[in-house]
């Protein structure tokens, strides 16, 4: 709203109120008009709100960073403020946080090893090292919370990506943030230089999801999240030592079996057995994958040539065209924007360029997303095999399990009801690996 002042006057004895803006004398009636230049000013800085949400909604849909911070690994470009760079001081900082994650460490123990470096938490580091001027409420320079490693570990934008648009105001009034809906993000990709490969990135996601618990044994499970029953999905779940001959040994049963035995059965595998066919599992196609080099590389040279034949370059050709007019777009919405601001055009001829560009815009959204899945899927084949190729070159032998190796090979390991009693008995596991599918092995 437009601030509309007044002065007090005594003329003929009588208090006189001029409104200073406009001269209306209220007390001999001139405040008439006054509700109608209300409902001026309210259009007009509703309009206004408009404009500036619109403008920033062209510059996200650009990929621009319009953030007043840059997140924590990042700095501003000197030569483009929208544009972010990686910060020498801190972005060693996130990929030594993402390592750590990737080798199972919690929120709680990340935050505790980032503590004891003495690492100025990112709030502390962005008001006395960067100059911005920000309100925090701990003391303590080094004071690293699981809530602030945990916003790290999920911000995409350490891929490269910008994503903008998460939250706003209720309204031009209401100044009160609010968090949009996760729809209504928008995410441009590959707008900046990535701080962590991307299937590192989704690794620390899914261990991240696991919730792993204290057991009154410290028994180290290191199957947790990992088990799943063939018939429910469930997850299965550790059960307190048996004994056998006097030796304890730990097993597993589906989850939901456990809490109604209506739903499910039993699933029961002990810890041993997982242990022992997991472990062969990957022994098994390290050893393949070792003894195949040459045939998998020319496998992956076949499927990168039939990405070719099926006219790959022309989808990579057809997507830059259709994000440079998207650009272009934008550029012309927002003039459109300025021009109706200094009445160069007028409403009516705004309304209909804007509805014009926003149509072919939506049209471009949907072909851009399109061929973008479309070259994930052929580009996607090679670069598994190709992580697979890398993580078996990594780990030369593994003798042992660990839950960072787990993780690193394994996505799910599938567990079906047995078969039969004691000598006869036989039990179905599938084993489903990373990046790899076991038919991409059959040449």
């Amino acid at each position: 709203m437009v601030a509309y002042y007044t002065e007090i006057f005594f003329i003929d004895n009588r208090v006189r109120f001029i409104a200073l803006n406009d001269g209306i004398d209220i007390a001999f009636g001139d405040n008439e008009i006054m509700p109608f230049k209300s409902v001026i000013n309210e259009y007009y800085a509703r309009d206004i709100s408009k404009k500036i949400r619109s403008a920033y909604k062209a510059q996200a849909q650009k990929g621009a960073y319009t953030g007043p911070v840059p997140p924590y690994g990042y700095l501003k470009n000197p030569d483009n403020k929208y544009h972010l760079i990686p910060n020498p001081d801190t972005a060693p900082i996130v990929k030594k946080m993402f390592d750590m994650a990737v080798k199972v460490m919690g929120t709680g123990q990340i935050a505790k090893a980032i503590k004891n470096d003495g690492v100025i938490k990112p709030t502390i580091y962005s008001i006395k090292v960067l100059g911005i001027n920000r309100r925090t409420s701990y003391l303590d320079d080094t004071h690293w919370s699981k809530t602030t490693v945990s916003q790290i570990i999920k911000n995409r934008v350490y891929l490269g990506h910008t994503i903008s648009q998460k939250a706003s105001t209720i309204s031009f009034k209401n100044k009160t943030r609010i968090k949009c809906s996760a729809d209504d993000y928008i995410t441009v990709l590959n707008t900046h230089e990535p701080l962590v490969e991307e299937q590192d990135f989704d690794l620390a996601q899914k261990i991240f999801k696991i919730k792993k618990r204290r057991n009154k044994h410290d028994f180290d499970n290191i199957f947790v999240g990992i088990l799943k029953c063939s018939d429910c999905g469930a997850g299965l779940s550790i059960q307190f030592p048996s004994n056998s001959n006097g030796r304890p040994f730990f097993s597993y049963s589906c989850n939901r079996y456990r809490q109604d035995s209506k739903y499910c059965t039993t699933h029961y595998i002990r810890y041993d057995d997982v242990y022992n066919i997991v472990l062969d599992g990957i022994r098994e196609k390290q050893k393949f994958v070792n003894a195949h080099v040459n045939e998998l590389a020319l496998y992956a040279q076949k499927l990168s040539d039939k990405g070719a034949d099926l006219n790959l370059k022309q989808m990579h050709s057809d997507l830059e065209k259709a994000k440079k007019r998207s650009n272009e777009l934008d550029n012309l919405i927002q003039k459109l924007f300025e021009q109706v601001a200094v009445a160069s055009i007028t409403q009516e001829r705004f309304a209909t360029l804007t509805a014009t560009y926003e149509d072919e815009q939506n049209s471009l959204k949907e072909k851009i997303a399109s061929l973008q899945s479309k070259i994930s899927d052929k580009g996607g084949d090679v670069e598994n095999i190709m992580s697979f190729f890398n993580l078996v070159r990594k780990h030369a032998e593994v003798t042992e399990l660990t839950p960072e190796i787990l993780h690193e090979f394994i996505d799910s390991v599938v567990v079906y009801q047995a078969e039969g009693k004691r000598l006869d008995r036989t039990q179905k596991v599938i084993i489903n690996f990373r990046f790899i599918q076991d038919n991409w092995f059959i040449f």
